[in-house]
């Protein structure tokens, strides 16, 4: 059976999720990188449904660490480490600015990750916020589109 509406308005909000997920990361400057941003992707392999794919720390960003175990050390991608280069913070000893090498770099990312484990990260609801944007309006335009679609299926059997 065909449910060519069903399917057209899926697609529809497969791509306003994504549009709402990369705009709301960046309001909310989770742009770093722009790794994560551009990892967020629809995905409509199966009928009449639809999946937002995004990088693993998606959730981590949105739904935030509790306190009492540090990230994974070394990180494997040393993502810290490439948020710290990319947001250009200055790293200071002593009051004095120091070198931003290698070391001095992978140091302070222990730091954070440190910090991380110990006290947690809160996180910006970003999922659950996008989510209840779009989402009553979403069901509204799915029942439509799925009852056209059975009158359209019925009136075919009854010819």
């Amino acid at each position: 059976m065909s449910y060519d509406n069903l399917q057209e308005t899926l697609e529809k909000y497969a791509k306003a999720y994504t549009v709402k997920y990369k705009s709301q990361l960046r309001k909310n400057k989770n742009y770093a990188s722009g790794d994560l941003v551009n990892s967020i992707k629809p995905d409509l392999s199966l009928e009449n449904q639809f999946s937002i794919l995004a990088l693993d720390y998606m959730y981590q960003v949105s739904e935030g660490r509790k306190a009492g175990k540090m990230p994974p050390w070394p990180p494997k991608s040393f993502r810290i480490a490439d948020w710290i280069k990319r947001k250009n913070i200055i790293i200071k000893k002593n009051g004095k600015v120091v070198s931003s090498s290698p070391n001095n770099i992978k140091s302070l990312a222990y730091v954070i990750a440190r910090s991380i484990g110990r006290r947690g990260y809160k996180g910006n609801n970003i999922i659950d916020f996008v989510y209840n944007s779009l989402s009553k309006q979403m069901g509204d335009e799915i029942f439509e589109s799925y009852k056209q679609d059975l009158e359209k299926i019925l009136k075919e059997q009854v010819k």
